[in-house]
């Protein structure tokens, strides 16, 4: 499954540019659910 890999992969590479890049700096607000968590729930 694919998914599971890209999970994996690009999350922690999501959540570590969120880390580094304050959401102040966003043109947008994170949603209180994360947003590569509901297409495969």
């Amino acid at each position: 499954t694919s998914w599971i890999t890209y999970s994996l992969i690009i999350q922690p590479k999501l959540l570590s540019f969120v880390s580094m890049n304050p959401p102040t700096n966003k043109p947008f607000t994170a949603p209180p659910t994360t947003p590569w968590a509901w297409p495969w729930t």
